[in-house]
């Protein structure tokens, strides 16, 4: 199949059910806007950075914008943050899911929290609550293990600083009892316990060194670390947000179009259409004759005939026959008219003006033409009748089936293919099954053609 011919088909044949398919699709999406919130929104954005070092590339940026997107909508540091700022009324779920965003300015760490809200006032107090939350549930995570190692810190330097202190009494009381000494021997007992104590004095000094030590150098590393902020507390919107509605009706468009076409294309599956003139003519493995502007119950100027009648004179001449019936690929189609208008411009000499390599003198010019009759089968065996189907440019393939079916049953011979535009106003019912009859008993009445 060629494409030409499949946009024939989907397009030419089904476009009001593509046309149905982009509006019901624009529709719901309208209805869909509405429910979801229809009116104006304001949205209000604060800027802030989180305790994270400087980015180097954009998908170290993107990450930390991941970070505090996850910690931002969670429901329920939303509805920590509706409770800070006042606010009664709304659905932390909602809000959290369709209300809130966060974003990178670009390669850098600063992060952009917006909240949209129907009350612009209402906008601007959730991001500005919402910003502290993020930053206070981030040191929170970040700096939980820090504060848990220097509280263990200080109460073990505080537990060392207090043995400390005792080994210096117990010292001083040796050294008062050492001066007071009577006797070599307990004075000698007294300076071993003091020299003893004097050690594990010392021992604990060392260890409480160590541990401020490692206090010390907690603190200095917590200190570089960068310190999160709100840069920029968001302020009351003026304008509402801008309408999406463009987007909204492109979009609406493109999926009704997708919808459409497909529908149409199972269609057409199921149910093929056989377009174009061309179409029915290679289908039917016979010449094309001629393709009518209109319906051959109409008036056609000679100018429409003249290709139509010479090619059918040409036809007649060569299959050797002097009467050409035409057949309707539907029914209830007079075909009378049409005959008549032929056959005058026949015998007017359309012959003559015929621009073909061939000789044309001694072209049969008494060629009669008329609407096929059941009697033209029993005058078939003469073989000076030959057939000339006239259908309209558009047919379902399985009713053209039925009109194959029934030529390739009949002795008279198909000299050609005479398409006509049907008028969409006027469209012709297709050949159902049955039809065949129906039609050859309606044709069965003899006609004169007019000349």
């Amino acid at each position: 199949m060629e494409l030409n011919e499949a946009g024939r088909r989907i397009f030419g044949q089904h476009w009001r059910l593509i046309l149905c398919c982009i509006f019901l699709v624009l529709v719901v999406i309208g209805l869909a806007s509405l429910v979801r919130g229809g009116g104006q929104t304001y949205t209000a954005s604060a800027r802030l950075v989180l305790d994270t070092d400087d980015p180097k590339t954009r998908s170290e940026s993107t990450s930390i914008a991941d970070t505090a997107k996850a910690i931002a909508t969670s429901p329920a540091q939303v509805r920590a943050a509706l409770k800070d700022a006042h606010v009664t009324g709304r659905d932390p779920f909602v809000v959290a899911e369709h209300h809130v965003s966060i974003r990178a300015l670009g390669t850098s760490a600063v992060l952009q929290l917006s909240v949209s809200d129907r009350d612009r006032r209402v906008a601007a107090a959730v991001s500005n609550a919402l910003a502290a939350r993020v930053i206070r549930a981030r040191l929170n995570v970040s700096n939980g293990q820090l504060q848990q190692v220097l509280t263990d810190l200080e109460q073990r330097i505080d537990g060392l600083s207090l043995k400390i202190a005792s080994a210096d009494t117990q010292i001083d009381s040796l050294n008062v009892q050492l001066a007071s000494a009577k006797t070599r021997a307990s004075s000698d007992a007294l300076r071993r316990n003091r020299d003893a104590a004097t050690r594990s004095r010392d021992f604990l000094a060392q260890q409480r060194a160590v541990l401020e030590a490692e206090r010390v150098s907690l603190l200095s590393t917590d200190a570089l670390r960068p310190k999160p902020s709100i840069l920029s507390p968001a302020t009351v919107p003026e304008h509402a947000d801008a309408s999406h509605w463009l987007s909204y009706v492109v979009l609406g468009t493109l999926l009704g179009l997708i919808l459409g076409v497909g529908s149409a294309g199972l269609l057409e599956m199921f149910r093929p259409t056989l377009v174009g003139s061309d179409v029915l003519a290679r289908e039917l493995d016979t010449p094309l004759l001629g393709t009518l502007p209109n319906e051959p119950d109409a008036d056609a100027s000679a100018e429409a005939l003249h290709p139509t009648s010479a090619r059918l004179a040409l036809s007649a001449e060569a299959a050797d026959v002097r009467t050409v019936a035409l057949f309707a690929a539907v029914p209830d189609l007079d075909l009378s008219r049409l005959a008549s208008r032929l056959e005058g411009r026949i015998q007017r000499g359309a012959l003559d003006q015929i621009q073909s390599p061939v000789p044309m003198d001694g072209a049969r010019r008494d060629v009669q033409i008329r609407p096929f009759v059941v009697d033209d089968l029993s005058a078939a065996v003469e073989g000076s009748i030959g057939l000339v189907l006239v259908a309209p440019t558009e047919m379902k393939k399985a009713n053209l089936l039925d009109v194959v079916q029934f030529l390739s049953l009949t002795p008279l011979p198909l000299l050609g293919l005479v398409a006509y535009t049907p008028q969409s106003s006027r469209r012709r019912r297709p050949v159902r099954e049955g039809t065949l009859e129906n039609q050859t008993a309606g044709q069965a009445r003899p006609s004169t053609p007019g000349t």
